[in-house]
């Protein structure tokens, strides 16, 4: 007995091993394939695997907080995600890529910890790779001409709203004849405090009624959602996604608004001294509001005027965050700890007219400013609190982006004249750049660590800079067709990142040293007007044009996240 009760004990002791070592393989295994990371206090993280019929590449995986309505997308790289810095909550997981869906996955997440799942995409001709929920309906991708067939008032649209929107601008509406016509309204409009941004030369009295008719049949209140197709798919890199997480702190929906129609509007973003990120939101009533990354939490902030239009913000060293109003010509500005705020005439004479758009600040706390009509800039100076404008140096060049560098020089675009101006405050002098594009539309400048402006050709897809020092101006023409460049702007490793919403919606990052260019898709079919990067290297945006309005951030390397807080660059 002694000793059949060794060869049992042996055996035990035997299987027991062999079990801790396959356990052990496990954990190894599971390191092997999910490399230890550091994850930020009071998050957790989920992982996993995708399989489908036929070989992919960079699938989109949508990991949702449905407790916090936040989402979190990642790429699959060798079938393989990891999406972490998650809030916990209850998350539903699907995973989206042209022409294949899939269903959802639950999943509950308790900070500190890592969940596993599988998804399973099958084959689904025409499936768009923007999930349903997150869109009023499922977006369908079509080719241009399906997008805006021939027809009578067509050839205007291109020369005016698309021109200046880009193709899915307005396919993303669905407006009836009254809605098609108050758009017109505003947009021809003679107030000198607004601007015509469609003139008569462009759209004639004559021509009008056959455009509304167009925009009603094409783009009503029947119609479906649609997006532009591009025939060639944007262009990845597994090796470069890998790591690479979107974050959207989704807007709550507006009970005050039509049922149908509860979405939001976000324009700009802009980082406060707290880390907190502020957009302004252009639905009605207009708004400031405030998102604090590092728990989701947002707050609003109905303006004093609620139709003033808000279009960019800034903030200052004080703290206060300041907009542009596009109605009124005002500046607004508020003081987060009070909440109270304040309207400027954007020039105290009283004498200048026109249409408000961007503001950025010095290292003073200057707030300097666009005005798209009048073509003006302006300065709001800390000192006196008093508005001073300056007209631009080309007539009706439609001063639009802006941008103040680490000098203290403001750099703007001038839309309408395919130019790049740069002021110098201490001189009150103007320089400008003229796009070897020309003619063409600029949207936005931005600027390097190095002191070099870049920009984007909106109408010809090309990214430009310009060395100050020397004056020169160099362009690249972006890969894919169809591009839509809106901003650009370096990032603390010396790389560009520029919006293109072109496509459907991509961050693009273009490195000067080897003039390689690699794409990010973003998780919603959108534009992106503004580009804010933090010390960290996080890109942050508006998505304007989506279906669901939000604050957004890139992070390019998500394993090299240090804070959740958005710090200014």
């Amino acid at each position: 007995m002694r000793q059949t009760g060794r060869y049992v004990l042996a055996a035990g002791l035997l299987a027991g091993g062999l079990l801790w070592l396959a356990a052990t393989n496990r954990i190894l295994s599971v390191q092997a394939a999910e490399p230890d990371v550091a994850l930020l206090s009071g998050t957790g993280m989920i992982s996993g695997t995708v399989e489908a019929p036929k070989p992919f590449q960079a699938a989109k995986v949508y990991v949702m907080n449905t407790d916090k309505n936040i989402l979190y997308m990642v790429y699959t790289s060798g079938g393989k995600f990891r999406a972490i810095n998650l809030l916990p909550g209850r998350f539903e997981v699907t995973v989206r890529k042209q022409g294949f869906t899939s269903d959802p996955k639950a999943i509950e997440l308790k900070a500190g910890s890592h969940e596993t799942t599988s998804l399973t995409m099958r084959e689904s001709a025409g499936a768009s790779p923007y999930p349903p929920g997150r869109q009023r309906e499922q977006v369908r991708l079509v080719s241009y001409n399906e997008l805006y067939p021939a027809g009578p008032g067509k050839e205007v649209l291109e020369r005016t709203c698309i021109q200046c929107h880009g193709p899915n601008f307005l396919a993303s509406r669905q407006w009836n004849e009254q809605q098609w016509n108050s758009a017109l309204d505003m947009m021809t409009s003679k107030d000198p405090m607004r601007g015509t941004m469609i003139t008569p030369d462009l759209m004639s009295p004559a021509e009008r009624p056959t455009v509304v008719s167009y925009l009603v049949k094409n783009f009503g209140p029947d119609n479906t959602p649609r997006g532009l197709k591009v025939d060639a798919e944007f262009p990845v890199d597994e090796a470069a996604l890998a790591n690479a997480m979107y974050v959207e702190y989704y807007l709550p929906l507006d009970p005050t608004l039509d049922k149908d129609n509860r979405q939001r509007r976000t324009q700009e973003m802009s980082f406060d001294k707290d880390g907190n990120v502020w957009y302004t939101d252009r639905s009605i009533p207009n708004r400031v509001g405030r998102v604090n990354p590092r728990t989701g939490e947002i707050k609003d902030y109905v303006l004093p005027d609620p139709k003033a239009d808000p279009h960019g913000i800034t903030t200052t060293p004080d703290g206060h965050v300041w907009w542009a109003e596009t109605a009124g010509f005002s500046l607004g500005r508020i003081d987060p700890k009070t909440g109270e705020m304040t309207r400027y005439a954007m020039d105290s004479s009283g004498q200048a007219k026109g249409r408000g758009n961007t503001p950025d600040a010095d290292s003073k706390g200057n707030v300097y400013y666009t005005a798209i009509s009048g073509s003006l800039i302006g300065k709001w100076d800390v000192k006196t609190g008093k508005t001073k404008v300056w007209p631009t140096p080309t007539a009706d060049a439609g001063a639009y982006g802006m941008s103040v560098d680490r000098n203290d020089k403001v750099w703007f675009a001038e839309f309408r004249k395919c130019k790049v101006a740069m002021f110098d405050p201490a001189t009150e002098k103007f320089t400008e750049y003229t796009s070897p594009s020309a003619p063409c539309t600029i949207r936005r400048p931005g600027h390097d660590g190095s002191g070099n402006a870049w920009y984007g050709v909106y109408s010809k897809g090309m990214l430009g800079k310009i060395d100050p020092k020397t004056g020169k101006v160099s362009e690249w023409k972006l890969p894919m067709p169809n591009s839509s460049p809106y901003d650009a702007v370096g990032d603390p490793s010396g790389n560009i990142w520029v919006s293109d919403g072109g496509q459907g919606g991509t961050m693009i990052k273009f490195d000067p040293r080897t003039e390689k260019f690699t794409y990010y898709p973003t998780p919603q079919l959108t534009d992106m007007p503004k580009v804010r990067i933090t010390k960290e290297g996080a890109i942050w945006f508006a998505p304007r044009s989506s279906s669901r309005a939000a604050a957004s951030v890139l992070y390019p390397d998500v394993t090299k996240m240090k804070t959740l807080a958005a710090v200014e660059y």
